[in-house]
């Protein structure tokens, strides 16, 4: 299996991993907006995690810091319902599918934004 394939099938793996973690700790049923939004430190502390290991710690720990964001980020969208979570995926997945270089760079800041066409550049998700 390729690197690439092999790193999909681990990240469907984190997923049930995260469903049956949600499962353990009764994190089932209909999410409330207070439950949403207590996930946001959370998501907060795993990405100043990240931050830290970028800055002073060996790649390992980058990688297992980016897999806690990661783990995180899929918890907040398995907490949605989930035909909303599959819509907003496809959405992101084609929106993304269909920047290239023709529409979008990278700008100073390394983000991928729209090209400026007469209009006011904006951000690219």
């Amino acid at each position: 299996m390729s690197p690439p394939d092999q790193l999909q099938n681990l990240i469907g793996e984190l997923t049930a991993s995260v469903q049956a973690f949600h499962e353990r700790f009764g994190l089932v049923g209909p999410s409330t907006q207070e439950e949403l939004i207590s996930r946001i430190p959370i998501q907060d502390e795993e990405v100043r995690e990240l931050h830290q290991a970028i800055l002073n710690e060996p790649p390992d720990h980058v990688a297992a810091e980016a897999v806690d964001v990661l783990y995180v980020a899929i918890g907040t969208l398995l907490r949605l319902e989930p035909g909303l979570a599959e819509a907003a995926l496809l959405e992101v997945i084609q929106k993304n599918a269909a920047k290239t270089w023709d529409t979008h760079h990278i700008n100073a800041a390394g983000k991928v934004v729209r090209r400026d066409r007469g209009k006011s550049e904006q951000a690219a998700p």
